[in-house]
C-alpha cells in the first residue's frame, strides 16, 4: 500500500523476512516529485536504497532489544523532520542539541505480537528506540536475567537502565496513562533490617497513605503495599515491593492508571514471584546480561550431549542423560532416604543405599526393572563398594561390640550381584560419633548430600581386593587386609576424598591441603595445595583435581524469645544462626600444582562434584542458604512460601573452559555412568 498524501508506506513481511506485495511501477516520477515536495530536507531515495537502510535499522533494533530471532511481520516507514537531536524521542538524562535532522519514522511488527517504533536519520543511523507497544491479546512475560536481579515482566516494555535502578516501560518518559515498573537497587542495609521497616521508609518519603487492604507477602522474602498519587491530570496506582537478601535491598516499583490496576495488578504480582538478587539460587546461572542486551539471556542454551546418569529428584533415583533431565525415575517412595549412588565399574548396574531401610539395592540399568534388594542390616554411614569385575558389593554392618579404646566394631560383608547369601571377609573399628548439631536448615541439606559436616566416611574395595577405610569420625585412612584383618595406616590427619578414575591413587583432604595416596609406589604425597578443599572431584585423565570451597561472608541469628513460636515452625529449631558463604569450584593442575578458579557462587556449600563421562564439563550440586528462609520468616509468608524457600540441591552443569554454570534440576546425588556403558 502507497499513500502519496501522508507519505505512509507499508510492506507485510512472510517467513523470513521476504517483502510480498505489489510494486508501484508506472508513475514512479511523480512519486518522486510528490516526496520531493512534501519533504524538501528528505530527499526520495530509490526503493533498494530504501531497503538497506530498513536494514541498518532492523539490525539496529534486534540488537538493542536482545532479540535476534524475531521475524518481521510488517512494518510501515514515513519522512520525518525533527528539531533536535532526540529525534522525536527525548529519554530523560539525555544531553540534547538543538539541531535540524531528517530522517523517518518506523514501526516494525514482529512475530512477538510486539510493535516497534524507531526514528532514525536518513541512512539508519542515528537511531533511537521511542516505544513499544502489545498486539497480542493478552500479556506475555519473560524472564529478565540482569547483572544485579531476576524478575519476571512484559516482552513488550523495554528496558531503560541508570545507576542503580532500571525501567521497564512501554517508552523511556514512563507516561502517566501507561503502565511501568521500576527497580531500585538499594545497597547494604544494616543486620537485622527487614522489608516492612523499609516499605514504611518508603512511605513516609511519598507522603501518603497506604491503600487498607495491608501489607502482603511478595515472591517469597519480600513484602508488598498499594497506594495511589496524582499523576499530571491522572490517578496512578502503585504497588511498592521491598526484599532483602544476602544484606542487599531492592525496591520495585510498579504502577499503572487507577482505572486499570485491578487488571494489571495481577500481573504484577506474578512478576515478583521470579524476583531475586544476582548470585542467588537459583541464579547461580551466571549468564546474567547488562540491562538492555539481554541476547544471552535469550538465547537458546547449547544443546547437551545424551551422556547416562543418575541422580536424586525429589527423594527418588532417577535415570537420565544429561540431554534430558530428570529423566526416569526407578523408585516411587520419596519418603526414603537414599544416598551413595554408584554406577558398577562396567558401567551395567546402578547400586544405592536405602538409608531409611539399611538396604543396598540395584538396578540393571538395560532392562530398566525394578531396583532388587541384594543386601539388609547395612550401615548408613558407609557407601556400598564394587568390586573390580561389577560381580559382586562389599558393604559395612554395625555391631553391638567395641574395642578396648571405645571404637564400635565394624564388619564387611560381600553379596553377589545376582543376590544369595552374604559373606563376611573382614572387621575394623571405627571410633567416634559423626553425628554433627546444627542450629542452620541449610547445614541439614548440606550433611544430607555431602556427609556429616560434608565428609562421607571412605569405603573402597581396591583392585587386589584389599579396602581402603575410615578409621573415624575425626579423621584415618588406612588400608585394611582382609586375610589378616590387618590395617596399614596412611595417617589420622586424612579426612574423606576420593578415588581416582583407574583405582590407583586417592585424593583426600588434610588441614594443610590435599594429600595423594599413590598404591602404585605406596606413597604419600602432600601437594600443598587445596587447603580449603571440601568436595573433591577427578579429572576424566587422572592428571587433575577439582575441589570445592566455601568461605563465609555474612552471619545473622534468630533468639529473640517473642519469635519463638514462629521461628520454630519456620526452621524447626530455635535459636537459629545461619550463614551465607562465598563458593568457589577450583581446577589443581597434578603436574604443576597450579590452583585455577573456574567457578564462584553464593550458597551454602557445593554438595558434590562428578565430571562428564566425556570430559566436556562437569555436575555439581549447590546447597542454596537460608537467607530465603529468613526473608520469609521477616516478611510473615505462608507454609507455601516456607517450601518454596527450604534449601534444597539444585544440580548445575559447568561446561569445560566456562565459568558460566547451568541450572538443569533441583537435585543432588548426580553421577555420570562409565564411558562402558553399553559397551560404549
Amino acid at each position: 500500500m502507497l499513500l502519496i498524501g501522508g507519505v505512509e508506506n507499508d510492506r507485510r513481511v512472510f517467513g523470513l523476512g521476504r517483502i510480498v506485495g505489489r510494486r508501484v511501477w508506472s508513475g514512479i516520477l511523480i512519486v518522486v516529485w510528490l516526496w520531493a515536495a512534501a519533504l524538501p530536507l528528505a530527499p526520495a531515495r530509490a526503493q533498494d536504497d530504501l531497503d538497506a537502510v530498513r536494514g541498518v535499522v532492523q539490525a539496529w533494533l534486534l540488537q538493542q532489544i536482545g532479540k535476534p530471532g524475531l521475524i518481521l511481520v510488517s512494518y510501515t516507514y514515513s519522512g520525518e523532520t525533527w528539531t533536535d537531536s532526540s529525534l522525536g524521542c527525548p529519554a530523560p538524562g539525555q544531553p540534547i542539541t538543538a539541531e535540524q535532522v531528517s530522517g523517518y519514522r518506523w514501526t516494525f511488527l514482529y512475530d512477538n505480537q510486539v510493535r516497534y517504533e524507531v526514528h532514525s536519520g536518513l541512512t539508519g543511523t542515528p537511531a533511537v528506540l521511542c516505544g513499544a507497544t502489545n498486539q497480542a491479546p493478552d500479556v506475555r512475560l519473560i524472564t529478565y536475567n540482569g547483572t544485579a536481579f531476576t524478575i519476571l515482566a512484559p516482552e513488550a516494555w523495554l528496558v531503560f537502565p541508570s545507576a542503580g535502578e532500571v525501567l521497564f516501560a512501554p517508552d523511556p518518559l514512563a507516561a502517566c496513562d501507561q503502565p511501568g515498573m521500576r527497580v531500585v537497587m538499594m545497597g547494604r542495609v544494616a543486620s537485622g533490617s527487614t522489608p516492612d521497616q523499609l516499605l514504611d521508609e518508603t512511605i513516609a518519603a511519598v507522603g501518603v497513605q497506604e491503600i487498607p487492604s495491608g501489607r502482603v507477602a511478595a515472591g517469597t522474602f519480600g513484602r508488598s503495599t498499594t497506594y495511589e498519587t496524582s499523576c499530571d491530570s491522572e490517578t496512578r496506582a502503585w504497588r511498592i515491593s521491598t526484599f532483602i537478601q544476602y544484606g542487599d535491598a531492592f525496591r520495585v516499583e510498579q504502577w499503572s492508571p487507577a482505572a486499570d490496576f485491578e487488571r494489571w495488578n495481577v500481573l504484577f504480582e506474578n512478576m515478583l514471584t521470579r524476583f531475586g538478587p544476582a548470585g542467588s539460587v537459583p541464579a547461580a546461572e551466571t549468564t546474567g546480561t547488562d540491562p538492555g542486551t539481554e541476547a544471552a539471556a535469550e538465547a537458546a542454551p547449547p544443546v547437551l550431549t545424551p551422556l547416562p546418569l543418575a541422580h536424586l529428584f525429589a527423594g527418588d533415583v532417577f535415570v537420565a542423560t544429561l540431554a534430558d533431565l530428570p529423566g526416569r525415575g526407578v523408585t516411587t517412595v520419596p519418603t526414603f532416604e537414599r544416598r551413595f549412588l554408584a554406577y558398577s565399574p562396567d558401567g551395567l548396574q546402578l547400586s544405592y543405599l536405602d538409608t531409611t531401610n539399611g538396604e543396598v539395592r540395584v538396578l540393571d540399568v538395560n532392562t530398566g526393572v525394578s531396583p532388587r534388594k541384594i543386601a539388609q542390616g547395612v550401615d548408613p554411614r558407609f557407601p556400598p563398594a564394587w568390586s573390580a569385575d561389577s560381580q559382586k558389593i562389599a558393604y559395612v554392618a554395625s555391631t553391638t561390640q567395641t574395642d578396648a579404646n571405645g571404637a564400635a566394631l565394624l564388619e564387611i560383608y560381600t553379596v553377589p550381584l545376582a543376590g544369595g547369601e552374604a559373606s563376611r571377609i573382614s572387621g575394623f573399628a571405627f571410633g567416634g560419633n559423626c553425628a554433627v548439631e546444627t542450629t542452620d536448615p541449610a547445614d541439614r541439606a548440606y550433611y544430607k548430600e555431602a556427609g556429616p559436616a560434608g565428609e562421607d566416611p571412605v569405603f573402597v574395595w581396591m583392585p587386589d581386593n584389599q579396602f581402603l577405610v575410615s578409621m573415624g569420625c575425626a579423621g584415618g585412612l588406612g588400608m585394611l587386609n582382609p586375610a589378616t584383618s590387618e590395617i596399614a595406616d596412611f595417617g589420622a590427619d586424612l579426612r574423606g576424598g576420593v578415588m581416582s578414575p583407574d583405582r590407583t591413587r586417592f585424593a583426600a583432604r588434610t588441614d594443610g591441603g590435599i594429600a595423594l595416596l599413590d598404591f602404585t609406589k605406596w606413597e604419600r604425597i602432600n601437594l600443598r595445595a587445596g587447603e580449603r578443599a571440601m568436595q573433591i572431584a577427578w579429572g576424566l585423565d587422572g592428571s587433575s583435581l577439582y575441589y570445592s570451597t566455601e568461605t563465609p561472608v555474612e552471619q545473622f541469628s534468630f533468639d529473640d524469645e517473642t519469635l519463638q513460636k514462629r521461628g520454630q515452625e519456620v526452621f524447626g529449631i530455635w535459636p537459629v544462626s545461619l550463614s551465607s558463604y562465598t563458593l568457589e569450584i577450583v581446577r589443581l593442575d597434578l603436574a604443576s600444582v597450579k590452583e585455577s578458579v573456574i567457578w564462584s557462587g553464593v550458597g551454602r556449600a557445593v554438595g558434590r562434584i562428578t565430571v562428564a563421562s566425556d570430559a566436556s564439563g562437569l555436575l555439581f550440586s549447590l546447597i542454596p542458604d537460608s537467607a530465603p528462609l529468613a526473608q520469609v520468616m521477616r516478611s510473615q509468608g505462608d507454609s507455601f512460601a516456607v517450601r518454596a524457600a527450604w534449601p534444597e540441591p539444585v544440580l548445575y552443569w559447568l561446561p569445560a573452559g566456562s565459568s558460566s554454570a547451568r541450572l538443569l534440576a533441583y537435585s543432588g546425588q548426580p553421577v555420570f555412568a562409565p564411558v562402558t556403558l553399553g559397551g560404549s
